[in-house]
């Protein structure tokens, strides 16, 4: 991730998603919508899961809660997103976002219904690449079209250790 952080995330995302729009195309006249979304869903998994990892080995203390709560700011930099801390604790951590910037780029794009495949099907597995014991419910997004998404981070019972 050594370098990411110099452009923007949003930037990047907009970068991926003309790349991924062709892809899916190519995807979608071979095998159909459905199956391309698949496709592109356990590429981005991957992806995310790894980049969730280099961002937890970065971590000078056991990445956890708290320390993944430190880094919010990378998804909003620029202004992206629009959200509010509900709770902050080793055990949990909930936030709700109420303006998403990704979700209109995407839409401006032509790629709004790509979009909950190529950004918010990255969080649960960011998770679990930075912090294994942490898991993610969030039932509804701003891309699905509700007024906002709440993250609700919690860190598995039993898991201990703090962060």
């Amino acid at each position: 991730m050594k370098g990411e952080a110099q452009v923007p995330l949003i930037a990047r995302r907009r970068m991926e998603a003309e790349l991924i729009k062709h892809f899916y195309a190519v995807l979608k006249d071979e095998y159909g919508p459905e199956k391309a979304k698949e496709l592109i869903g356990r590429s981005i998994r991957k992806a995310a899961e790894e980049a969730g990892a280099a961002l937890a080995a970065q971590e000078t203390e056991k990445p956890g809660l708290k320390t993944f709560a430190a880094r919010q700011g990378l998804w909003s930099a620029g202004g992206a997103l629009d959200t509010r801390v509900l709770e902050l604790t080793d055990e949990a951590y909930a936030f709700e976002v109420t303006r998403c910037d990704y979700a209109s780029m995407y839409e401006e794009l032509g790629m709004a219904e790509l979009g909950p495949v190529i950004s918010c099907l990255r969080d649960e597995a960011f998770i679990r690449g930075y912090a294994p014991d942490v898991t993610l419910e969030r039932e509804k997004t701003i891309m699905q079209g509700d007024g906002k998404c709440v993250f609700r981070y919690k860190r598995e019972r039993g898991s201990g250790g703090k962060g």
